[in-house]
């Protein structure tokens, strides 16, 4: 393993998108404004794909290839699988919370609410009356179907929209941190490559990012999200060949992470999502599904020349 170069690129990547975070807070720019919005998705986000194209390209001058800068060995079934794998996803969150939180478990979870009533309560209250958009009536249609509507929009959202914005961070984090640390074994690898994924969220997260209301313990949260589903992306990433697909994973996924708030009642922000511990439980369970059916590929994970 190339450590030196590992630790270049966490440096490198981190300083990027931190200083620009610094920029936010010292020119006052709150976030969750449009301006905010841009310099988050464009130097922020960017910052790990900047740090990859500069070290591998200035400093080691070395290929692309093996960081996934290819679609030529892609997979054609993996435009079915990437879809496939984020509906397991988000799914597999809501079964926890069904499981956890719809029992009485842990209350913290909160419980799943399909009804008209609810959705249409969450709607008015956290999108339409904070845009002044109060007076439009909701029309009478299955929640249900509208979960299925938003989650298509979320797997084509996630396919072109936030596609090259995702790019900004896969390439560092699928590409570089993943071939650089393959040798480290699925597991190891992947729990590294999720600690520095959580921690590069810091600055983001105190600012009010996925948990406003525990913007301290939420970097923590971060963390343990982010190692949960790190396996999942990898074996996404190496398994279709090409960096394409988490990308495509992270748009989805970030395209309708506001969905859990229009289902679930009385649901704690550290619990009750995909960025929450009902998240975390999720990606443990993929992971473990990864470890049990797909054993070859735990078992070669260290060898590139093996996928």
């Amino acid at each position: 393993m190339n450590y030196k170069k590992i630790i270049q690129f966490i440096l490198l990547s981190f300083c990027i998108s931190w200083a620009s975070a610094l920029a936010m807070k010292l020119c006052n720019i709150p976030y969750g404004s449009m301006t905010s919005l841009v310099i988050i998705a464009i130097c922020y986000m960017g910052g790990p794909a900047i740090a990859t194209f500069f070290l591998q390209k200035f400093v080691y001058k070395e290929s692309f290839a093996g960081y996934g800068w290819t679609i030529a060995h892609r997979k054609k079934i993996w435009f079915l699988n990437t879809p496939l794998t984020f509906i397991a996803l988000i799914g597999t969150t809501l079964g926890v919370i069904a499981l956890l939180g719809n029992t009485g478990i842990v209350t913290q979870f909160g419980r799943i609410d399909m009804s008209y009533e609810h959705f249409s309560k969450q709607l008015t209250t956290l999108y339409l009356e904070s845009n002044g958009m109060s007076d439009i009536k909701i029309p009478a249609v299955s929640p249900a179907l509208i979960l299925i509507i938003i989650l298509l929009g979320g797997i084509i959202g996630g396919s072109t929209l936030n596609l090259p914005v995702m790019f900004g961070e896969e390439f560092g984090w699928r590409g570089l941190m993943l071939a650089e640390t393959r040798k480290m074994g699925f597991l190891k690898s992947n729990m590294l490559i999720g600690f520095v994924w959580g921690i590069w969220h810091a600055p983001i997260i105190m600012m009010g990012h996925n948990y406003p209301h525990h913007p301290i313990t939420g970097i923590a949260m971060m963390c343990m999200m982010t190692m949960a589903i790190a396996p999942v992306f990898a074996w996404l990433r190496i398994r279709s060949r090409s960096i394409l697909d988490v990308c495509m994973l992270h748009g989805m996924i970030n395209s309708t992470a506001t969905v859990f708030s229009l289902y679930i009642a009385d649901g704690h922000e550290m619990y009750a999502s995909i960025a929450g511990w009902a998240g975390v439980l999720a990606g443990a369970v993929l992971t473990v599904c990864i470890c049990i059916f797909d054993k070859p590929f735990v078992k070669n994970y260290a060898v590139p020349e093996y996928m």
